[in-house]
């Protein structure tokens, strides 16, 4: 009998806003998947001042200045929840939400 991990963790615990992001004042830490979430890993620092953009569409994107591009990967149920703590963290953003159809 196989039993897969995943279905044994509640989604809320592994896209949680709060374990997504990590506000370290001008930085912040992103985990950008759920093994980065679920391992506590180092994710990925980023200076608040550096991200322009926050796109919500299949994915959440923050985008740099320089238009580098970090997607966030986050189960459907949570991507409303984990978005909004995006714009509350990078304030300065532009918000761009598409509206893709299942």
């Amino acid at each position: 009998m196989v039993i897969k991990l995943e279905s044994m963790i509640p989604i809320n615990f592994l896209d949680k806003a709060e374990r997504t992001f990590n506000d370290l004042g001008a930085n912040v830490q992103v985990r950008t998947n759920s093994y980065s979430r679920f391992y506590n890993t180092k994710g990925r620092l980023v200076k608040k001042s550096d991200i322009a953009k926050i796109q919500k569409a299949g994915c959440l994107t923050l985008f740099t200045l320089s238009d580098n591009a970090i997607d966030i990967t986050v189960h459907p149920a949570n991507k409303d929840t984990v978005f909004e703590k995006a714009k509350s963290i990078f304030k300065e953003a532009q918000v761009v939400e598409i509206d893709i159809q299942s």
